[in-house]
């Protein structure tokens, strides 16, 4: 029976975010290196998604107190965040040459995640791969509507029981052929497509006490070779991906030798590092040794994840548990 505090949740969302980063600097300085390791970033992302499904769902699971939930979803992810965007802004303020308002403009959407909206100001990146500075951000307004939805989520669950999660589930994937359909293939990574990946999260955290790790082992690697076969297809991406995938991934955390780290940099690693490759290919710093940029950008990125990790991350955090000690003081 497995153990589901003996896992390697912090390992495989570093892993998660570093496969992310590779494929972003690989596309980002127009290597397009045909390399395996640099085309894991949607499924990197994907994981991400489950994963964040079952350890939202179990932390809501422990302790039901939406206000709580609430604080805490907010000083892990917001205060971080919100540097990044006043910092991204600042960035615009010194480069570009466009009117002030459309900076203000940038600032504000970007701040309540909706990124799409602006993603750049004007067309001050228009000279590199995509005009604009944080392309990784987009996950973030789905992370954000989900947590939003936990609460009501598991009532509903509650009160249906596992019906609930497969009408989810299901209503995901009627989204997805609707849109695809329609031709609307940029909505298609919108929260309604994007459910279904945490609903899978959520599955796994309800079926735990199911799994073992003699049927992870089993189910690994014919859930990889399936994944592998019909990556192109998209009846099987829309409807049976999140599956595969999630087995594949829960592989790694449940049934893999444990790999226990002292560190979870993947937020700051993951939201830091493409402003960084950005700023290099405008200012035209990059070196145009391949080796040479990969280890030096990488080398800033870690180094500056890993400080935020322990001073902004951390200390927010414990800001927001701090806040919760106090409401309970005076309750």
């Amino acid at each position: 029976m497995l153990d589901i505090r003996n896992n390697n949740f912090d390992l495989i969302r570093l892993v998660l975010a570093v496969l992310v980063g590779f494929a972003h600097w690989n596309f980002l300085t127009n290597l397009n290196n045909e390399s395996i390791i640099f085309d894991f970033s949607k499924i990197a992302v994907d994981g991400f998604f489950i994963i964040s499904g079952f350890l939202i769902f179990w932390s809501y699971d422990n302790n039901n107190n939406t206000l709580y939930f609430y604080i805490k979803r907010f000083f892990r992810i917001f205060p971080l965040y919100a540097i990044l965007i006043i910092l991204q802004t600042l960035v615009f303020i010194l480069i570009s040459d466009e009117n002030i308002i459309q900076v203000i403009k940038y600032f504000f959407v970007n701040i309540i995640f909706l990124n799409f909206l602006s993603p750049s100001v004007g067309n001050t990146f228009d000279s590199l791969a995509i005009n604009a500075i944080n392309g990784s951000l987009w996950t973030l307004k789905n992370e954000v509507f989900f947590y939003l939805l936990v609460p009501i989520f598991y009532l509903l669950y509650k009160k249906f029981g596992m019906i609930f999660w497969y009408f989810l589930y299901f209503s995901s994937i009627i989204y997805l052929f609707v849109f695809n359909y329609l031709g609307y293939e940029k909505l298609l990574i919108q929260f309604p497509g994007q459910l279904r990946l945490f609903v899978m999260g959520i599955l796994l955290y309800v079926l735990f006490s199911k799994l073992s790790s003699k049927s992870l082992i089993v189910l690994m690697p014919l859930s990889l070779i399936l994944l592998i076969i019909f990556k192109d297809s998209n009846i099987f991406q829309f409807i049976f991906y999140p599956i595969f995938l999630g087995l594949v991934v829960f592989f790694f955390i449940y049934a893999f030798y444990k790999i226990k780290i002292k560190f979870d940099f993947s937020y700051s690693f993951y939201i830091i590092h493409f402003p960084i490759i950005q700023l290099f290919m405008y200012f035209k710093i990059n070196p145009e040794n391949p080796f040479i940029s990969f280890l030096l950008i990488f080398s800033i990125v870690f180094v500056l994840s890993f400080i935020s990790e322990k001073y902004v991350e951390k200390g927010f955090i414990k800001v927001g548990r701090n806040l919760i000690n106090r409401i309970k003081q005076r309750a």
